[in-house]
């Protein structure tokens, strides 16, 4: 279903959609490691030929929930398609606060820690460029350094203080630092993501905390509404 025609008619979009849920609510709940095609098929009432009826293989079925929960993240921090194609749409005044919307993601991934672990299992196997796993990151990372680089040249420009760092370089580090604190992360469950987050974001611009930004909040409170 990655590439091929599979599931293009409404009952077997729905099915997909229903197959994609139930994986993605697994690996939230139980753990990436709990996370078993026949644990899948039996909680949509299919065998697991049926499943990947759906899906060119397991891999392929892992790096589709990757890409329904950036979704559900794009949803949550009220960003649009149109953001995404143009990050310079991500301003304050259009009603956007971009720093706190990557804090909201970062707090949220807190709360589900089975995505975590397999967003760092399938980054390993995203160094086959013939992998699925690439071919997502590889987008997501072009999309994600776009967005970050926007938000900092945005940052610098409201607080009208010169590129310490230039927004290109800021979105590349800042990428980086996220992947590897979620690494430790899994390691030290009480490591304050969302609060590092947040630190490194205004070390690296050289702006005072709160000054065009919010104060670092619990990952509870993720900094947002949804």
């Amino acid at each position: 279903m990655g590439t091929g025609a599979r599931g293009v008619y409404p009952k077997g979009a729905a099915r997909r959609q229903q197959i994609l849920d139930e994986a993605l609510n697994i690996v939230a709940v139980d753990g990436f490691d709990q996370t078993t095609l026949s644990k899948i098929s039996k909680a949509v009432g299919i065998t697991e030929a049926g499943v990947l009826h759906y899906f060119d293989s397991i891999d392929d079925l892992l790096v589709q929930v990757l890409r329904q929960r950036d979704a559900d993240d794009l949803a949550a921090s009220k960003l649009t398609e149109e953001n995404l194609r143009d990050p310079a749409t991500v301003r304050a005044e259009n009603g956007m606060n971009p720093v706190e919307n990557a804090l909201g993601i970062v707090a949220r991934n807190q709360k589900t820690p089975g995505l975590v672990e397999l967003y760092a299992h399938m980054s390993v196997k995203a160094s086959d460029p013939e992998s699925y796993a690439y071919r997502y990151f590889k987008k997501r990372g072009i999309i994600e350094r776009a967005m970050v680089g926007q938000a900092a040249a945005t940052m610098y420009e409201s607080a009208n203080v010169p590129a310490v760092v230039p927004p290109e370089d800021v979105a590349r580090l800042l990428q980086a630092l996220l992947d590897g604190l979620q690494i430790q992360w899994l390691l030290e469950r009480d490591l304050d993501m969302q609060g590092l987050a947040q630190k490194a974001i205004f070390s690296m611009l050289d702006i005072p905390q709160g000054a065009n930004g919010p104060e670092a909040s619990s990952p509870d409170s993720e900094g947002e509404s949804d």
